[in-house]
């Protein structure tokens, strides 16, 4: 009795031990599962938001050429002659132009000039590739065409047609052509003198957004109707009669998957047609991710049970605590990693310097959303003022593999200037650069205070310092890569008179003024500061001694023709020099000093520029 006892009590603890395990392969196998899930969606949607920006680039680089190129031809001197006087010779200068932007636009099928009454003035068709003239007598009266008066009603500079089928002779042209038209209307002298159009064929651009791997592209109008459709027997459903429409009601998948993201494309074709872009996961792509999702939960619920079996005694209480743990820990992870999106200014870019992700860090510093970041070029964030050595630096290094670490000035939405310390390392795989990444540090305070020890408070040039730092720069890069440079030395000719004769506050303006001479006629690669009193140093960068005595002739010639508020006129005379071999910093300064003194005891108001 008491070993039946033992047994059950065995038997039960055993059958206890299966039920937990049973519990905890179900358990885990739908946290799997929800996990997934929820991955899964986000992947989908971060897949739709990459690709429906991918077409607005498309269709926005797309439309602007079209408004660069017709712009070209409103502005272009040959097109304003021939409006101002309309003679044949005009015309044919101008037929020749036209044919010439047909040429260098192969979507385009038709450029056309119709005059302020609609007739048709100049017609450059395009037929099977070749692009031609149409004669003068085949030319028509285009006055009650939609898009004659629409132009013309227009009050915009441009003008935008729906998405159509093209038709000629009042038919539709087959095979079908998709058309989009765009016109401008043509002013002479504030006078309405007619409209310029272009048909545009929109295949290549529609072939091209229409390919994806793992989304069926739709474009729809405002009514539904499909404009492109991966059936092809369903696309232009509207202008073919076929009636074919988008059902927005009954878009889900099985698992409640919302399979379609709709994005509006108002903006991009600019057409008030109210043109949608419809994004469709692809089946194959959707069930291959639920059913490796499944097969996932599936098969860890089944391992889990089957290791649960023999060792859930010995493992249940330590593989509890250890789960907690693990818990703990992946929430403080999520937690670190959050703080770092947060804190750390982060940024990876594809090969073609598209951006391909940033940490909120950047979009806080630059004032940019991360919508108006992902898929954009890098350009967007690039200050002009940017050194564009620095940049041919950077991209030099890491396109090599090479980590580059350096100081960069970017630009914020709203135009100011920041300043950030960045590393930028290429992402690597199989010895095959991927995309580069960059960590950076805002180092913005740190440069206005550094600039402020850089400049001269009186002429806001760059004081001795900087140009001590400058100096010895340009030395080691000769020495490194045989980069030459040259130096000019400026001195104002009896600048010691003007503080006797008038004072030194007229004295100081004429320091500004000259420092306002030399700056306007410097390059903004060139550096540039005052050396001392009345002294102003130039280090001409990439540069020899024939091109710094150019320089500096052009500055002494400025400067002896401006006219000074109080002294009237004034000359400088200029030291050159080209850094040689066997210089050193010592040595080129000296002959610099001597050929400026040179220059003064010649009678002043000259360049000496002795090797």
């Amino acid at each position: 009795m008491k070993f039946q006892n033992i047994r059950l009590i065995y038997l039960k603890n055993i059958l206890l031990f299966l039920f937990f395990g049973f519990i905890i392969a179900t358990v885990t196998s739908y946290i799997q599962y929800s996990v997934k899930y929820d991955e899964v969606k986000e992947k989908l949607k971060d897949e739709s938001f990459f690709v429906s920006n991918r077409i607005k680039t498309q269709i926005k680089d797309y439309i602007n050429k079209v408004e660069v190129s017709i712009n070209s031809i409103h502005k272009n001197k040959l097109f304003l002659d021939y409006i101002n006087n309309p003679n044949n010779n005009n015309k044919n200068i101008v037929k020749y132009l036209f044919i010439n932007t047909m040429q260098n636009n192969n979507s385009y099928f038709q450029l056309r000039f119709l005059d302020k009454n609609g007739i048709e003035k100049i017609r450059i068709d395009r037929n099977n590739k070749k692009v031609f003239i149409v004669e003068d007598s085949k030319l028509q009266d285009k006055s009650n065409r939609y898009y004659f008066k629409d132009t013309v009603n227009n009050m915009d500079e441009y003008w935008y047609s729906n998405i159509d089928l093209n038709i000629e002779n009042k038919k539709l042209e087959y095979p079908i052509r998709p058309t989009f038209r765009v016109s401008t209307k043509v002013f002479h002298n504030n006078k309405f003198m007619g409209i310029l159009i272009v048909n545009i064929e929109l295949k290549p651009l529609l072939d091209n957004i229409k390919n994806d791997k793992h989304f069926n592209i739709y474009l729809v109008d405002n009514d539904g109707y499909f404009i492109l459709n991966p059936d092809t027997k369903k696309s232009w459903s509207r202008y073919l009669g076929t009636n074919y429409k988008i059902d927005f009601e009954t878009n889900k998948q099985e698992d409640d998957f919302t399979n379609s993201y709709i994005v509006s494309l108002n903006k991009y074709f600019k057409n008030h047609e109210g043109i949608k872009l419809v994004l469709e996961v692809k089946n194959y792509y959707l069930n291959k991710i639920i059913e490796n999702n499944r097969n996932l939960a599936y098969t860890i619920g089944i391992l889990t049970l089957l290791i649960s079996i023999p060792i859930s005694l010995i493992i249940s209480v330590p593989i509890s605590k250890l789960y907690m743990q693990f818990n703990k820990i992946y929430k403080e992870n999520l937690k670190y990693v959050d703080m770092i999106d947060k804190y750390v200014i982060s940024m990876t870019v594809d090969l073609n310097k598209k951006i391909l992700a940033v940490s909120k860090a950047l979009c806080n510093i630059s004032g940019f959303s991360k919508d108006e970041l992902v898929g954009n070029d890098l350009a967007i964030l690039k200050n002009k003022k940017m050194n564009n050595r620095v940049c041919k630096d950077l991209w030099n290094n890491v396109s090599k593999g090479k980590v580059w670490i350096g100081e960069i000035e970017n630009r914020k939405k709203n135009g100011e200037s920041y300043w950030i310390k960045t590393t930028v390392l290429p992402n690597i795989e199989n010895n095959k650069i991927l995309s580069y990444s960059s960590i950076s540090e805002d180092i913005s305070d740190k440069k206005i205070i550094e600039n402020i020890s850089e400049t001269d408070k009186l002429t806001q040039l760059y004081n001795r310092i900087k140009l001590d730092r400058s100096l010895e720069n340009e030395f080691n890069r000769f020495k490194r890569n045989k980069s030459i440079f040259s130096l000019i030395l400026v001195d104002i000719d009896f600048f010691k008179s003007v503080n006797d004769t008038f004072g030194h506050q007229v004295g100081d303006k004429v320091l500004i003024e000259v420092s306002k001479i030399l700056k306007e006629n410097c390059r903004k690669i060139d550096v540039l500061g005052r050396w001392g009193g009345e002294e102003f140093l130039i280090i001409c960068v990439n540069t020899d001694i024939l091109g710094a005595c150019n320089l500096a002739e052009k500055l002494r010639k400025n400067v002896e023709e401006y006219e000074f508020e109080i002294v009237k006129h004034k000359t400088i005379s200029l030291g050159v020099s080209q850094i040689m071999q066997d210089d050193n910093i010592e040595s080129l300064i000296k002959r610099l000093d001597n050929n400026l003194y040179q220059a003064k005891r010649e009678g002043r108001n000259k360049i000496v520029s002795y090797i």
